[in-house]
């Protein structure tokens, strides 16, 4: 028999009630598994709040796998009392028995499954495919693969939800502040997102706010507090005035600045140096903040677009870098970039602002935003495409890159519906 590891024993003991999958108690006592619990993610046993009945009487407490049972020595659970509360060791080779500290032995059970499982297993995490179902996912009944891709998105989200809520805590619970700092990161999506949220640090939203009529002003804070003025000659009138500006009303900023050597221009479009990003952040503060404010009445997505078409001040129509003429071209916002700054900060955050308010017409506004953005196009949906997986919006372009990044390229195919669903009833070998 091939190899295996206690990763696809758990999610054996998740899918014990398929075909081909069988769960047989230790010492000829009788097991009913109600419920196989739920995965735990952190240190103790694997699964909590299982349910089973053992010669009749209901147990409800934690499971513990391994695939010997003298295993549970290996891994250090004899001194852990946490381990008393397992109601059922459950293993594929039942070499010893385990007791808890009070000396009763655990009660026992031996998993067994078909060889087929363990082979279409095996076939996925051998595959050189860029998909590991790759020529199996089109016989996925496309039920499974709208639940799997429902998930998702939420899942992503709730990982930056983890990160948000972190430096909500850091900005005093200040909510404007935190939206901001978040409007920061996605201006500078993808390669300037350090130094735009440095940026955000520099510089308080309230005092962004209070100068926001004036947008020479804020564009002098801005590039000045990102380290811009300081390094160049001014070569023209515009230059020289930004330079008067910053050190008329910069002073009550403090002494520090983003590095100038952390924004990267390489390999961009002009289009997205973080000269012009700056710049049209500028026009953007002016025109929507406090921002908070238009957020709470969950504008439609046709008012989004309205409120971020800003464009840079006169002087970046013919340049894109300080004192470097550059041909004519007006330097709006795009709406490509108006679409990836909702996808990756408007409806994250109203996801977020929702979940912890306990509001829920935000949560779902999130998603419904998301709905009525067109999907992203790029390599990876192009390939599921070509497998049956066509993203209609942006909720799904944005699971099936997710799905992609943190599920298919670490093949893990145990933790995905769709790959469960093959293993479980994928084609046979030949």
């Amino acid at each position: 028999m091939q190899s295996f590891n206690e990763a696809f024993l758990h999610f054996l003991w998740k899918n014990q009630e398929l075909k081909g999958v069988e769960i047989i108690p230790v010492y000829g006592i009788s097991l009913e598994v109600i419920h196989p619990g739920e995965t735990n993610p952190d240190a103790g046993p694997d699964f909590f709040n299982a349910q089973v009945r053992l010669d009749g009487t209901l147990w409800a407490g934690n499971v513990e796998i391994h695939i010997n049972a003298s295993d549970w020595f290996k891994h250090g659970h004899t001194e852990d009392s946490s381990y008393d509360s397992v109601i059922l060791h459950v293993v594929y080779y039942h070499d010893c028995d385990i007791t808890r500290s009070g000396k009763e032995i655990i009660p026992a059970a031996m998993i067994r499954f078909v060889p087929g499982l363990l082979t279409r297993y095996h076939r996925m995490l051998d595959s050189a495919s860029w998909l590991p179902c790759d020529g199996e996912i089109r016989s996925v009944p496309s039920v499974i693969r709208t639940q799997a891709l429902s998930s998702l998105l939420v899942e992503k989200w709730e990982k930056r939800c983890s990160e948000m809520e972190t430096q909500r805590s850091e900005l005093n619970n200040h909510w404007e502040a935190l939206l901001h700092h978040q409007v920061c990161r996605g201006f500078g999506v993808p390669v300037n997102t350090v130094p735009f949220e440095m940026l955000a640090t520099l510089i308080p939203v309230n005092e962004l706010i209070r100068i926001k009529t004036n947008l020479f002003s804020l564009e002098a804070m801005l590039f000045g507090q990102a380290g811009m003025l300081d390094t160049v000659i001014p070569k023209d009138i515009y230059m020289e005035s930004l330079v008067r500006e910053y050190r008329r009303i910069g002073n009550r900023l403090g002494n520090n600045r983003v590095p100038s050597y952390i924004w990267k221009y390489m390999r961009m479009r002009p289009s997205s140096f973080p000269t012009i990003r700056i710049a049209q952040l500028a026009a953007f503060i002016q025109q929507s903040y406090p921002l908070m404010g238009w957020l709470k009445k969950r504008p439609t997505l046709e008012e989004w677009t309205a409120l971020c078409r800003v464009r840079c001040s006169d002087y970046w129509n013919n340049h894109y870098r300080f004192g470097k003429p550059s041909g004519f071209q007006r330097k709006k916002v795009g709406i490509r970039f108006i679409q990836g700054f909702l996808v990756n900060t408007i409806a994250p955050f109203s996801f977020f602002f929702g979940k912890q308010q306990g509001k829920k017409e935000y949560t779902e506004y999130a998603i419904a935003l998301m709905e009525d953005l067109p999907p992203e196009k790029n390599y990876v949906t192009s390939r599921w495409r070509k497998n049956g997986l066509n993203a209609e919006n942006a909720f799904e372009s944005q699971s099936i890159l997710y799905l992609y990044k943190q599920y298919c390229k670490a093949k893990r195919c145990l933790e995905c519906q769709i790959g469960n669903y093959v293993i479980l009833h994928g084609k046979e070998d030949k």
